[in-house]
């Protein structure tokens, strides 16, 4: 095989199963496709504020973003593989660039909707916009489906049904409107129990909202959780289009991952 051809193949294959949902948008991949059960695991992990992981993949190319609630500590690289190890926790993460492109509107978010404008409207002058929008999404999604097909934000407020995904749309689509920059991440979270497994990684979708000065993880589907090293970020989603490039690389990069926990704090 020629060198490079690998890498071809893979993004061939992306762009084949991002035709396939783009085209069907019902088609959801099996919950079961993202479980990750860690190494080293121990009860005593599940509610410490850092964690720090070891994370190898089969691809020299992988990459893990720096997030509000990741930091990556070191990078080591092979002709097969690439171990990464970070802390997950409260970072902090600041931002000095534009924050203009977290408030646009988008054929997903459709902030310029009616429904979308009249709900943010009861949020801009809170004390605590962040939390009460976070809070809100969640109750209002009813139905709690399991899934990763993305429909727009206003779709999601009539039918009131959704998985992680709706959720993420819908709260960015109110916080945009109301003012507050947000953004999207995909990756996983270490769930008690998911499908009959428990303490095992399953694939997620929540938020990061720019608020006082620095970048908050929100995640809608748990209003009020502040257990951040349960999170591994895996790349930011653009909320412009249901499944972009950077989405199916996450999805597929959990295939062939091995996650460690190193140390607690």
């Amino acid at each position: 095989m020629k060198p490079g051809t690998g890498n071809s193949l893979k993004k061939a294959a992306l762009m084949i199963i991002a035709i396939i949902l783009l085209q069907n948008p019902l088609i959801s991949l099996p919950p079961s496709s993202f479980i990750v059960k860690p190494e080293n695991f121990s009860a005593d992990l599940l509610n410490r504020k850092q964690i720090t992981y070891t994370i190898t993949y089969k691809d020299r190319d992988f990459t893990l973003p720096a997030t509000a609630n990741q930091k990556i500590i070191s990078v080591s690289r092979n002709n097969n593989s690439t171990v990464t190890e970070i802390i997950s926790g409260e970072i902090h993460l600041r931002y000095s660039g534009d924050l203009k492109q977290h408030l646009t509107n988008t054929p997903l978010l459709r902030t310029d909707d009616a429904l979308i404008k009249k709900k943010a409207m009861e949020f801009k002058n809170l004390s605590d916009p962040v939390n009460a929008v976070s809070r809100f999404v969640y109750n209002h999604i009813k139905n709690k489906t399991t899934g990763i097909p993305l429909i727009p934000a206003p779709l999601i407020m009539k039918n009131r049904t959704g998985d992680c995904t709706e959720h993420a749309v819908l709260a960015a689509a109110i916080y945009r409107e109301a003012g507050i920059p947000a953004r999207g991440v995909t990756g996983m979270i270490l769930a008690d129990e998911f499908m009959g497994e428990k303490n095992i990684f399953v694939y997620h979708m929540w938020l990061e909202v720019y608020y006082n000065g620095r970048w908050h993880l929100v995640d809608p589907t748990r209003p009020d959780y502040t257990n951040y090293s349960r999170y591994i970020a895996f790349a930011y989603h653009d909320l412009k289009t249901e499944v972009p490039l950077s989405f199916l690389n996450a999805i597929s990069a959990l295939k062939g991952l091995k996650v460690s926990i190193k140390s607690v704090k």
